[in-house]
C-alpha cells in the first residue's frame, strides 16, 4: 500500500496489521497529511478507507479532500460552496475553476471512503465500528485523526497516561485482527520549542512515549522550520522516519501547499553532462 508520497514510499512500507504514528506540533499539517494518503489509497489504488475525523465535522474534510483533488484555492471553493449553500449570486470564478472543482468532486463521488465523525469516540467505539466496516465493505485501511480525542471508559479509573497506552494496545489488537493497517495522528508536547533544533523526537511524547515505543511499528514526524524561522520563506516539510521495524529510518522532503491542502512530491532535476 503507498502513502503517494514516492521518497517516502522507498522507505517505509505500509503493511497489514502495522500501527503507524504521525506525530507533530500543531500547525504542521499532519490531518492534512493523512488525508493526502487517505486521497491516494482510495481513489488511485481503489482500496475501501475508513477515516475517524474526531476534530474535524464531515463536511469540512470533504470539503478538504475537494479541493486538494481540484487543485482550487480554498477561497475560491469557499465561494462555490456558499453559492451551492444559498442559491444566490453566482460566483466569478472562471471556467477552469468551475472545471477544476466539478472534477475533484467526481472523483470523490465513486470513491470507496468511509468517514466517521460523530464525536466523541470511545476505542470500543471505534473498534466495534471499525470490525464492522471490515465485515461490510473490506476496508483495507483505518485512519484516525487525533490520538489525544479518543475518549476511554472512566470508570476503568486509569491516568490517562495508562489509558493512552491501553489504546494503542487495543489500537495494535485491533490491526492484527482485522489485518489492515492503521494510522493515528498524535499531538506532540511543547518540549522541541524549548530546543535551538526544533525538529520532534520520540521523547516528546507526552503521557503516551511508553505505548508510542511498544505497540507502534512506524513513528512518522512532521516538520516545517518556515513555521519557526520566518526568514525561510519556503514550505519544504521534514518527514522524519523516527522508528520503522522493518524498514529505514531517515528524513524525506515534500512541499507543503497550503491554499490546496495538499502537501507534494519535491521534484529534483539533475542536468545531464554534456556529451564530450
Amino acid at each position: 500500500m503507498k502513502t503517494g508520497f514516492n521518497d517516502l514510499d522507498n522507505v517505509i512500507e505500509i503493511k497489514n496489521g502495522d500501527l503507524i504514528v504521525v506525530a507533530s506540533r500543531p500547525a504542521m499539517g499532519k490531518s492534512t497529511f493523512v488525508q493526502n494518503i487517505l486521497s491516494n489509497v482510495a481513489i488511485k489504488e481503489n482500496k475501501s478507507i475508513l477515516f475517524f475525523s474526531l476534530e474535524e465535522s464531515k463536511e469540512m474534510l470533504i470539503n478538504k479532500l475537494i479541493i486538494s483533488n481540484s487543485k482550487v484555492k480554498a477561497d475560491k471553493f469557499g465561494l462555490y460552496n456558499e453559492y451551492k449553500k444559498n442559491g444566490k449570486l453566482k460566483p466569478d470564478l472562471s471556467d477552469e475553476d468551475w472545471d477544476r472543482i466539478t472534477y475533484g468532486i467526481n472523483l470523490l463521488k465513486d470513491a470507496p471512503i468511509y468517514i466517521a465523525s460523530d464525536t466523541p469516540y470511545t476505542i470500543e467505539d471505534i473498534c466495534a465500528k471499525s470490525s464492522n466496516f471490515k465485515k461490510e465493505k473490506d476496508i483495507g485501511i483505518i485512519i484516525i485523526d487525533y490520538l489525544q480525542l479518543i475518549q476511554f471508559d472512566k470508570s476503568r479509573l486509569l491516568s490517562r497516561d495508562n489509558e493512552i497506552t491501553e489504546i494503542l494496545r487495543e489500537l495494535k489488537v485491533l490491526s492484527k485482527v482485522l489485518d489492515v493497517p492503521i494510522i493515528v495522528t498524535s499531538q506532540l508536547s511543547r518540549k522541541c520549542e524549548k530546543r535551538e533544533d526544533k525538529r520532534p523526537i520520540i521523547e516528546d511524547f507526552t503521557n503516551s512515549k511508553y505505548g508510542i515505543t511498544t505497540y507502534c511499528d512506524k513513528i512518522l514526524f512532521l516538520y516545517r522550520d518556515s513555521y519557526y524561522n520566518k526568514a525561510n520563506k519556503n514550505e519544504i516539510t521534514e518527514i522524519i522516519v523516527a522508528k520503522s521495524n522493518d524498514g529505514q529510518i531517515g528524513t524525506i522532503k515534500i512541499d507543503w501547499i497550503q491554499e490546496y491542502y495538499t502537501f507534494k512530491n519535491i521534484i529534483v532535476f539533475e542536468e545531464e553532462e554534456d556529451e564530450k
